[in-house]
């Protein structure tokens, strides 16, 4: 009798487990829904569909030098984290029900020459309280709407040398410009 309750708990971390790993699958940008339009592009993620890796695949595909996204929908299993500055690492935390997408921005560039996602999320639960933090990932429960805007210069990205685990942006300052102007 004691043999039952080891069983469930396996059976409940595997289903978890498997829940989890759909969302960090690779895709292909074939089987996203956008468009470009004048300058900016719309991406509609549906359900099921892994957000991180579906705008990872979305700048493979159209190789932009980098862009800022908005966004707003819905999510499921979702892991955010928040980097804690005195431990200098990240810390995780997962939701696995859907909630809602108040607020999604970030923006797409490289690390290493590959599409690197830098996203924040802010997302509301069922009981109305407000959650957020850089996601990982997640997988859109109903839909998300996201606004792609390029820029005309490559966003790169490289590792810290004082906060490990961080990819921080490369100089952005431009070589051609002058100081004082």
């Amino acid at each position: 009798m004691k043999i039952r309750p080891v069983i469930l708990l396996l059976l409940l971390l595997t289903s978890h487990l498997g829940l989890y790993a759909q969302t960090t699958r690779t895709i292909s940008a074939d089987n996203l829904d956008y468009r470009k339009d004048s300058n900016s592009y719309l991406l509609v993620l549906k359900a099921g569909q892994p957000v991180i890796a579906s705008l990872n695949a979305f700048m493979a595909k159209e190789k932009l030098p980098g862009a800022y996204f908005t966004g707003i929908g819905a999510v499921k299993n979702t892991e955010v984290a928040y980097y804690n500055i005195d431990q200098r690492k990240y810390v995780y935390k997962q939701f696995p029900g859907s909630m809602e997408v108040l607020a999604f921005n970030g923006n797409l560039g490289y690390f290493d020459d590959q599409p690197i996602v830098h996203p924040h999320i802010t997302l509301g639960a069922p009981d109305y309280t407000v959650h957020g933090g850089h996601l990982k990932e997640a997988e859109v429960s109903l839909v998300l709407e996201i606004f792609i805007t390029p820029v005309s210069k490559k966003i790169e990205r490289e590792w810290n040398d004082h906060f490990p685990e961080l990819r921080t942006m490369k100089p952005v300052k431009d070589s051609t410009q002058v100081s004082g102007r």
